[in-house]
């Protein structure tokens, strides 16, 4: 069983009865488990997984609260309040962890691809470049948005520079929002943002944008979200965590075969968006099994000391627990 706190959707519970007549009957009560999640597409295996009863047929009730950000969840993982967190690698993760905190990345979930997605695009406002851009030096001056709450977009903005030998002092750089630089784009105020999503949010495609260059190309398949587990599942029996994360990767490897939850369904009508448009959008971005890629934990910690933000000469393989990926391939 899963319950969303952020949302009550009648179609979703009529979906959680159907996952639940459809799994077998247990003597045995579920385990409850708090998971953080943003309330985005990139949920969608997720949600797959709830709706196919992957969860309920491990064991367990997942209970899936609003997205309350990195930093706010890690004291929550850290002291069993919260089970798991689907979000980035980063700062508040690595800091946290020097500091003792049981938290730790498990998994790998979605990647930067050039041929799919647009985590690491610069997206241009077409008023501003008409002809768009075919290299960083067109944007000698530019001001260019990041993301206020996730310094991986800094760190992509500063890789398509240095690919191409300039500096964060040859553009304006703005931290922003993803609000922020909607209304800032349309003011004039910026030219060019950095995208987050795996896909494009399409709220923002009647804006007139083009996509410019991507860290795609310079970091080919850079992993960029995970899944954390805190203390309650990195202090249990480590077949429990795996037996999460086997139903959650069930679900993500048959989304990536076309298989689409109630929940695309759901979002495209709450946002009013086209779910044909959302149903055929390239889903690559996601990883199948969840293998961690520890050489891009590795690079974006070496930029984050660089930048002050963590201690320096860390190693990034002290992040991660590969012990319940190890067991959930070795499940049958």
């Amino acid at each position: 069983m899963l319950r969303r706190t952020f949302l009550a959707a009648p179609a979703i519970a009529a979906a959680g009865v159907a996952a639940r007549s459809a799994t077998p009957a247990s003597t045995e009560p579920r385990m409850k488990l708090m998971v953080s999640a943003s309330h985005r597409l990139s949920m969608c295996p997720l949600y797959l997984a709830y709706e196919s009863g992957y969860f309920a047929d491990a064991g367990f009730e997942v209970e899936v609260t609003k997205d309350i950000g990195t930093a706010q969840s890690l004291p929550l993982l850290a002291g069993g309040k919260l089970d798991a967190s689907f979000t980035s690698f980063g700062p508040p993760v690595v800091n946290a962890a020097v500091r003792g905190a049981r938290v730790q990345v498990v998994a790998g979930r979605e990647l930067i691809l050039s041929s799919c997605g647009t985590a690491g695009t610069i997206f241009l406002s077409r008023k501003a470049f008409p002809q768009g851009v075919r290299n960083m030096r067109q944007l000698q001056g530019a001001r260019i948005a990041i993301s206020s709450s996730s310094p991986q977009t800094g760190f992509w903005l500063e890789t398509l520079l240095q690919h191409e030998g300039m500096q964060l002092i040859d553009v304006a750089m703005r931290k922003m929002r993803e609000i922020e630089r909607i209304a800032a784009l349309r003011a004039g105020a910026l030219e060019a943002f950095v995208s987050t999503e795996a896909d494009l949010n399409p709220e923002l495609l009647p804006l007139g944008l083009i996509a410019g260059p991507s860290v795609a190309r310079v970091l080919p398949n850079y992993q960029y979200s995970h899944i954390i587990f805190g203390s309650r599942l990195l202090d249990g029996r480590v077949e429990i965590g795996a037996r999460f994360l086997r139903a959650y990767f069930r679900s993500a490897d048959e989304f990536l075969e076309g298989r689409t939850p109630r929940f695309l369904q759901d979002y495209a009508r709450e946002n009013n968006l086209d779910p044909t448009l959302l149903r055929h959008a390239c889903r690559a971005t996601f990883e199948r099994d969840g293998t961690i890629h520890i050489n891009d934990m590795q690079r974006y910690t070496e930029w984050m000391a660089a930048h002050e933000m963590c201690p320096v000469n860390l190693d990034a393989t002290a992040f991660a627990d590969t012990r319940f990926l190890k067991a959930a391939r070795s499940m049958k």
